[in-house]
């Protein structure tokens, strides 16, 4: 099995280690245990995370990263050999005694082992009877505390991000003509940027299927007076870059002008809103309150924006309900929509980092419209 390793600098890997070592020791924890895929990579330098064989990882006290994965998968590994003690461990063997040997060789024999909060609760069972005598609780709360407010360096790879992620919107810019089928525009767009090695994640959505946020890029043609959601996702050195735009093929209506205007403006009201100590959900109020008194409050379906980083998904979440403020370094799409059933779709989407006074809305070459027809 080949599988090709992708990391994060280890420069980056190493800062969360630290910050992490900090958290840790003043919540007394002997060591924190990754599991899921993205805490690998944010705290072990190794993309790589169990499927229906063990992979994980553990921070100790005193900073030691020690992974563990199956023998034939230890090229998925290969990210992490400059930051952690790699094991691997054979078919006929147990994973968790493996992993628990190898814990206890770092040091770890006593104490308390923080929980990565997405383990599987089957796994987290038996890491208890292999550490037997140490306590186990959680420590989600430290995992995000650390992935939450992204440092300089970890800005700068979302600005690279984002300076790859734009030239989709670009070059399908171009693409676009009546009778050609989503899948076949998607199977363009792979095409164009294959020799560049992007990671490229388009959901393409015209007409009706628009209306349906996140409706898979399906076997629909264009047609001429349609509206087209293009939602894009880039991987770059580990980091994302999320953004959406909508194109219109032809003339557009009056009503899909009104709808287009209504959620550019309640973009630049939720921008103009962002800055530290403000609650996510205020982002969330502003933006809705444009676009319900332009009359699409009922087509809005969906929350402002979600944290981005190593994941594309990832707190803090600007819904309504969710009063955490926020905070300098945090970086958050910021997606404001309408979809009307059976008729079209509209999103625009772009990511910001939150400063003391205000926000940056990471900008490129990449205009908030790609097409003049909303103007005309």
């Amino acid at each position: 099995m080949t599988v090709a390793a992708r990391s994060i600098p280890e420069p980056i890997v190493r800062e969360h280690i630290a910050r992490l070592l900090e958290l840790m020791r003043a919540q007394d924890l002997a060591a924190v245990l990754l599991f899921d895929q993205s805490n690998m990579l944010a705290f072990a330098g190794v993309d790589h995370a169990s499927s229906d064989r063990i992979t994980c990882a553990a921070v100790t006290r005193e900073g030691q990263v020690v992974v563990i994965c199956p023998t034939f998968e230890r090229p998925a590994a290969a990210g992490g050999e400059g930051l952690a003690t790699i094991h691997t461990w054979e078919e006929h063997e147990d994973p968790y005694a493996c992993f628990s040997r190898a814990v206890r060789r770092a040091g770890v024999r006593s104490g308390t082992f923080g929980v990565d909060g997405r383990i599987w609760l089957a796994a987290l069972e038996r890491f208890q009877q292999v550490f037997d005598g140490m306590t186990f609780r959680s420590a989600d709360n430290l995992l995000r505390e650390v992935r939450l407010c992204k440092t300089p360096a970890e800005q700068a790879l979302l600005r690279a991000a984002h300076r790859k992620g734009e030239r989709v919107f670009l070059v399908l810019r171009d693409m676009l003509r009546p009778g050609v089928r989503e899948i076949d525009l998607a199977k363009e767009i792979f095409a164009h940027f294959e020799p560049d090695g992007l990671r490229i994640m388009p959901m393409l959505q015209s007409g009706p299927n628009a209306a349906v946020p996140h409706n898979p890029t399906g076997g629909r043609a264009l047609q001429d007076g349609d509206m087209l959601v293009c939602d894009s996702v880039i991987r770059w050195d580990g980091y994302t870059n999320d953004l959406t735009r909508t194109y219109a093929l032809g003339r557009p209506t009056a009503r899909m002008k009104k709808a287009y205007h209504a959620v550019r403006q309640a973009q630049a009201a939720a921008f103009e809103a962002a800055r530290a100590g403000v609650p996510c959900r205020r982002l969330d109020e502003v933006a809705r309150q444009v676009i319900t008194q332009a009359g699409f409050g009922p087509y809005f379906a969906h929350r402002l924006g979600h944290g981005i980083g190593i994941e594309c998904h990832e707190p803090p979440y600007l819904d309504g309900g969710n009063d955490e403020l926020l905070r300098p370094g945090m970086c958050t799409t910021v997606e404001p929509g309408v979809y009307v059933p059976g008729e079209f779709g509209i999103r625009i989407e772009d990511d910001i980092i939150i400063t003391e006074d205000g926000c940056e809305v990471i900008r490129g070459n990449l205009p908030t419209d790609v097409t003049d027809a909303f103007d005309r």
